[in-house]
């Protein structure tokens, strides 16, 4: 993404190209092609990084490697190896021998946190900008409001008189109850 590709008046994103095997791309789906909605703190968060940086041009990459004086973008990769990991251990996100952390865990952890939330899957699924609402459900988790759900579900289906609570004190009577029905 170079600073050319924010439009700091409509608050969006545009996705214009990727960067794939150290070569620009076109993104490859319609949906990964829609710009992306930006809220105000991150767009004075960017502005903030626009004024650090010594590339700053609307020509530049927003995220350059420095490495390489600018000319190509910063790998995500990179990035999650260098900020994203560090911050995961230091909060006790993940442990310190985790094998994988970046970018795409993020994605899942979003997906997971809008949907048991309350978030319809659909603006969900607009916001992570993938083709299909199928593909966005598979990256939401279970959580404690799935397994509440599960819970509620199973408790209704128990015989009068049972609860949970008895099936999960290991009662020889209700399994046996439980299984003659």
């Amino acid at each position: 993404m170079t600073w050319s590709d924010i439009d700091w008046k409509k608050l969006k994103i545009n996705i214009r190209r990727d960067w794939v095997h150290g070569q620009l791309g076109r993104p490859k789906s319609r949906a990964s092609k829609a710009a992306v909605e930006m809220h105000e703190t991150i767009a004075a968060l960017l502005q903030g990084w626009r004024q650090e940086t010594p590339y700053s041009t609307d020509s530049d990459f927003v995220f350059p490697s420095f490495k390489l004086h600018g000319k190509q973008p910063r790998l995500g990769s990179m990035i999650a190896q260098d900020y994203i990991r560090p911050a995961a251990v230091a909060a006790g996100v993940i442990p310190e021998g985790c094998p994988r952390f970046g970018f795409h865990n993020l994605r899942h952890g979003l997906s997971t946190f809008l949907i048991d939330n309350g978030q319809d899957p659909v603006v969900v699924q607009r916001m992570l900008r993938q083709s299909h609402v199928d593909m966005t459900m598979h990256y939401v988790h279970n959580s404690p409001k799935a397994r509440k759900a599960q819970a509620q579900f199973i408790e209704r289906s128990l015989p009068n008189g049972t609860s949970l609570g008895d099936w999960e004190e290991g009662s020889t009577e209700k399994r046996d109850l439980m299984r003659d029905q």
